[in-house]
């Protein structure tokens, strides 16, 4: 193959991905403008600006459009939470505190996204109904195990993971139905907030780790006065 073919294919690839995202923009604004059953093919293809037929080189029908959601919403969570939980470099509490941060932000930054595929998860066909319920167990056992680390660490409250875990992913999924358009420019401070509840909810108080600094700091002052002794 020669390498003209070979870097055609990674553009090729790349515009067809950046089509779809554009398809999936358009077509969650027209569900969440006339509902998911009142919008017609034909409706998101005059949205993007193609025809019908040219529409069908990229989707077969608008269930498509949810698969591709479900996808994004909870294959691809299922999967970074799984890698997250393996990082040896993080704590749990480091883990929960980034995965409360992507949450949120995704949430903020996409929610007529989520808000769609949330009312619409029991029409997804088979078999991505059944691969899309399996995320998101997959999602809470990752989570459940990353508080029970934490809580054995000693880093965490002894709290029952499976309701911490549930109600930290509704905390941050709910994001998607309040936001407001206005509140974009603000989604950093959004976001450091829901860290902080996060914090409330599982961090062990630090009043251990205050005393064990005091400490430090005393032993500190004494060897400094035995070497001003030592000089004298």
């Amino acid at each position: 193959m020669s390498s003209t073919t070979s870097s055609a294919a990674p553009r090729s690839s790349k515009r067809r991905e950046l089509i779809l995202a554009e398809l999936l923009d358009k077509a969650t604004e027209l569900f969440a403008e006339k509902g998911y059953e009142a919008t017609s093919l034909q409706d998101i293809a005059a949205a993007v600006g193609v025809s019908r037929p040219a529409l069908y080189h990229y989707l077969r029908s608008k269930e498509d459009l949810l698969v591709m959601l479900a996808e994004q919403m909870s294959h691809n969570l299922a999967e970074l939470l799984e890698q997250l939980r393996h990082r040896p470099d993080l704590t749990p509490l480091d883990k929960v505190r980034q995965l409360t941060a992507l949450l949120t932000r995704e949430r903020a930054s996409r929610p007529g996204q989520f808000r769609i595929l949330d009312r619409t998860e029991n029409t997804l066909p088979e078999p991505a109904a059944t691969e899309h319920l399996e995320a998101k167990r997959r999602i809470v056992r990752e989570l459940i195990t990353i508080i029970d680390e934490g809580i054995y660490a000693g880093q965490m409250r002894p709290v029952d993971a499976r309701t911490a875990a549930f109600s930290l992913l509704g905390m941050c999924n709910w994001t998607a139905w309040w936001i407001r358009p206005q509140d974009a420019e603000n989604v950093d401070s959004i976001v450091n907030t829901m860290v902080g509840f996060a914090d409330a909810m599982l961090a062990v108080p630090n009043e251990e780790a205050g005393e064990m600094t005091s400490r430090e700091l005393l032993g500190e002052i004494r060897d400094r006065i035995d070497r001003i002794d030592a000089q004298l």
